[in-house]
Formats: C-alpha cells, sequence, structure tokens
C-alpha cells in the first residue's frame, strides 16, 4: 500500500519537474520560461528525491527519467552548490574574516522592525551602506546611524523604489538614475575607498511579475551594460555593481549581462546564498547580487542575518588586487 502511495506522488512529481526543467531551457524566449529559470536549485532538490524515491521502490526507468533534470540542473547550480563541500571551500586568511566594507539591504517597505535594522547595522558597522525600499520613514529612524556616514547619495519614496548609498568614504560624480523606468532610483559614482577608487553602481531593478514589468527590468539591465560598458582593461577603475537586481545567475538575461560588462558573479565562491524570500526558505532565490571586476581581488560575499525584510542582507568585503 505504502509502495503504491508513494509512486502516486512520484509520477505526478516527475512530470512536473520534467516540465518546469524543460521550460527553464527556454528562458530567453519569454517572460513565463524565464520566470522558471530561477528555481533551478528547487528543480534540483525535487529530482533528487524523485532519484531516490524510483530507486526505492526498484523502478529503473523512472529513475532514469529523473535523473534527467537532476544533471540539467545540477549542470547550472554546480558552481553554487560545490563551494559548500568541506574540500572545495575557500580557506579564510589571516584578516580577511572583519567587518564587511559594503553592506546591500532592500529594507522592505512593509518591515516596521527598525531597530532590529539598527542593532544590526550598527554592529557590523561598514563603510558603505546600500539601502534600497528606502522611504522618508526609514531615514528617519535609521537616522542614529546614516548620521555616521558623511557622504550619501540618497533619493527616499513613499514607495518600493526609494534608493540610498551611505559612505564614510568620498562619492565622486555622485548620480540618481531611472535606468529608463520613470520613478526607479539608482545611484551610480565613483568610491574614494582607502583599497583604491571604485566604481559603484547600486541598483534595485523591476520586479518581473508580469511581461510588462519583466519588459522595464530587462530594459534596465540593457541601460546597466551601456553605462557600465565593455570588459575594463587592466590597469583600469574596477567597477561594483551591488543590489537587488530580481533575477537569479540563471537567468539568460543574467548571463547576458556578465558577458556585455566582463563582470564576474562574486557570490561563487560563498555558494547558493539564497536572498529571498527569508519567509519561506524551501523556495529562496538569489536575487540580491555582488557583480565586480577581479581586479578587487578577496572578495568576500556573506549573507547576514534576517532582520525582518523580506530580503537578507549581502555582506562585501574587498581588498585591492
Amino acid at each position: 500500500m505504502l509502495r503504491r502511495f508513494l509512486g502516486g506522488l512520484a509520477w505526478p512529481g516527475l512530470l512536473g519537474v520534467t516540465l518546469a526543467t524543460a521550460m527553464a531551457q527556454l528562458g530567453g524566449l519569454g517572460w513565463l520560461p524565464e520566470l522558471a529559470t530561477h528555481f533551478r536549485g528547487q528543480y534540483l532538490a525535487v529530482g533528487v528525491l524523485l532519484l531516490v524515491l524510483f530507486g526505492g521502490l526498484r523502478r529503473p526507468w523512472p529513475a532514469v527519467l529523473a535523473a534527467l533534470p537532476v544533471a540539467l540542473n545540477g549542470w547550472y547550480l554546480a558552481p553554487y552548490v560545490l563551494p559548500y563541500l568541506p574540500s572545495a571551500a575557500p580557506a579564510v586568511a589571516a584578516g580577511q574574516d572583519d567587518g564587511p566594507e559594503l553592506i546591500a539591504l532592500n529594507l522592505y517597505i512593509h518591515n516596521h522592525d527598525y531597530g532590529r535594522v539598527r542593532s544590526y547595522l550598527e554592529a557590523r558597522n561598514a563603510e558603505v551602506l546600500v539601502l534600497s525600499e528606502l522611504t522618508p520613514t526609514w531615514v528617519r529612524e535609521l537616522q542614529p546611524v546614516l548620521s555616521r556616514y558623511p557622504f550619501w547619495a540618497s533619493e527616499g519614496r513613499r514607495s518600493p523604489w526609494g534608493l540610498g548609498v551611505f559612505s564614510r568614504h568620498p562619492l565622486r560624480e555622485a548620480r540618481v538614475l531611472n535606468l529608463g523606468v520613470t520613478g526607479s532610483v539608482n545611484v551610480h559614482a565613483i568610491l574614494e575607498s582607502p583599497a583604491g577608487d571604485v566604481e559603484l553602481m547600486a541598483v534595485h531593478l523591476v520586479s518581473p511579475g508580469s511581461p510588462a514589468h519583466a519588459a522595464q527590468r530587462n530594459r534596465q539591465l540593457a541601460r546597466l551594460a551601456e553605462l557600465l560598458g565593455g570588459p575594463r582593461p587592466a590597469g583600469g577603475m574596477p567597477r561594483l555593481l551591488v543590489g537587488d537586481m530580481n533575477l537569479t545567475p540563471f537567468s539568460p538575461h543574467f548571463r547576458v549581462l556578465l558577458a556585455q560588462t566582463g563582470l564576474h558573479d562574486m557570490r561563487r565562491p560563498a555558494g547558493f546564498l539564497g536572498t529571498w524570500p527569508t519567509w519561506l526558505p524551501p523556495l529562496q532565490i538569489p536575487i540580491d547580487h555582488c557583480l565586480a571586476d577581479p581586479v578587487l581581488g578577496a572578495m568576500r560575499v556573506r549573507r547576514g542575518p534576517a532582520v525582518g525584510s523580506d530580503h537578507y542582507p549581502l555582506e562585501i568585503g574587498w581588498q585591492a588586487g
């Protein structure tokens, strides 16, 4: 009876994960297939479960079918999963586990746990803050923290689109950009870091919850590629792109941005680091990012603790290459 029950569950699961994986392979063809690309980690987990289940039921051909989505999704996940293995985990050099140089956090407009965020930012004491969904209320509530940062480029909004960069080091040529979407706030500046000047781009891109919104986000990605330019020659000022980009590394649009700019995904050595949604761990996906030129060197990217937002913060540090 149990074998029949488990078999009855496994077949619909196999059909679902196979169809979802197939749709993800067509991610460049439209809004819905691209959405399917973001959950490859979940497809992999379901596929492994089905593989074990069919193996236990001694059904070799269904097990072979389940192995196909496991292999395909595993190919995309490998660069983010392998660092979790003890033998592959990068050693932390002396002095490399200091506090973050930069914290990127989507505050979440409906998060009212102001004290929790204040305590976290005070404890981590980062040199630079990138805060999205920054409302006038959040600016007021975080004033004891933000007053410690003499250099800033910020625009609060009574909507999810406010954003601010707050720095202990000078910000040259700071400007607020909408990247082609009216009402959106993103900041471009030259950060005079003690390790050397860095071209900083702090973003919060449109969430692709509909075909129209996905088109807006893709337009912002295209503007980003134009603004940042192609691969930076040796000796050029390094670039750092951080923030809530509302897409995962498995999206074809993400891969196009990397190819056009020459930036590297700096979360890879740290693992998967799902950052959203905090309240539903089985569905967490990595949509908050740190992209940079390798010349920055010795980058470290970590996921911070839950602070009441629907996003986890990213804690980022680097040394001159």
